[in-house]
């Protein structure tokens, strides 16, 4: 009996120690799987925030174009949406911006394109820039206008346009792959252009044609060019304060542009009730300061959408 009670004790204890080694194995055991997985987990998130998008402090723009991107126009004379945008960046208290201003009144896009090819100061800063702005195209499409200007309700100016347009079209692919070789990774944002006659002569339904034609390949163009976005501004810019009021002006307008000659249109324009108040009273053509700011907060709106592309960097 007592043998048989050693035996029971001895299997007893055995199972106890059995089962206090087990436990500790296993609690050994689930230790060293977390502490794998809390390394794992560890190590994940390191290598993730190394990659992580960092804010720049830094940021350069470069605008770069025709009269719109110098500032004419602008009563300040202190570069038009150039200086405005940096006004308005500046207020991203992380970030110190510089901008440059390589706009010349009266350059073509096949100029712009010379000038960049040929000014390396130009080049410096396009290869340095996180942001590149451009206004292009509208000393283009008036150079057809123009040529064509006593034939303007005549089928000679739609062929003379359509005919243009392919040329424009090659020269804007030029431009924008000329640029993209100085800087693969900025974003560029391409305005738009605009008809500045239209409060004057509304019912010219030829100016408002073509400048659609030329947003459209500026458009097209700008969507087949890595990070490249089309800003806009064609119906505003204009209108001008007509916006919502467009059928009204129409119906007052009593104006024929077909049967005026130069100097009938600049007494016209000089004279005319309707002004664009986005446009300046000096030429009727270049945007005014209301007219640069409409101009700045469409281009700042373009930019925050887009703002991973110019506003973060990826960290080393």
């Amino acid at each position: 009996m007592k043998k048989i009670k050693s035996i029971l004790k001895f299997f007893l204890i055995l199972g106890l120690v059995t089962f206090l080694v087990f436990g500790i194995w296993q609690l050994f055991f689930y230790l060293g799987q977390s502490q794998s997985t809390t390394s794992k987990i560890t190590n994940h998130q390191t290598a993730s925030s190394s990659s992580t998008s960092k804010k720049v402090k830094h940021l350069k723009l470069v605008g770069l174009g025709d009269s719109l991107t110098q500032g004419v126009g602008d009563t300040t004379d202190q570069g038009g949406y150039v200086h405005l945008i940096q006004e308005k960046l500046d207020a991203l208290s992380h970030v110190k911006v510089q901008t440059f201003n390589y706009g010349k009144a009266g350059d073509r896009s096949d100029q712009i394109l010379a000038r960049l090819q040929s000014t390396p100061v130009i080049q410096r800063q396009i290869k340095q820039a996180n942001v590149i702005v451009m206004t292009v195209g509208g000393n283009d499409l008036m150079q057809v206008l123009e040529k064509s200007f006593s034939n303007i309700s005549d089928q000679e100016l739609a062929s003379a346009v359509t005919n243009s347009r392919q040329t424009y079209q090659t020269k804007l692919k030029s431009l924008l792959q000329a640029v993209r070789q100085y800087n693969s990774k900025a974003p560029i944002f391409v305005y738009s252009v605009y008809n500045p006659f239209y409060v004057y002569f509304p019912t010219m339904y030829q100016f408002t044609k073509y400048t659609n034609v030329w947003n459209n390949v500026t458009k097209q163009v700008v969507g087949q060019t890595k990070d490249a976005y089309f800003v806009n501004i064609d119906q505003k810019m204009s209108t001008g304060q007509y916006y919502h009021k467009t059928k009204q002006l129409k119906k007052s307008s009593v104006t024929d542009i077909t049967v005026l000659n130069n100097k009938d249109l600049t007494h016209v324009l000089d004279n005319q009730k309707e002004k664009n108040g986005y446009l300046s009273p000096a030429d009727h053509f270049h945007p005014n300061l209301k007219g640069y700011r409409y101009m700045t907060n469409k281009l700042y709106t373009a930019m925050m959408k887009h703002k991973t592309t110019w506003l973060a960097r990826k960290g080393d």
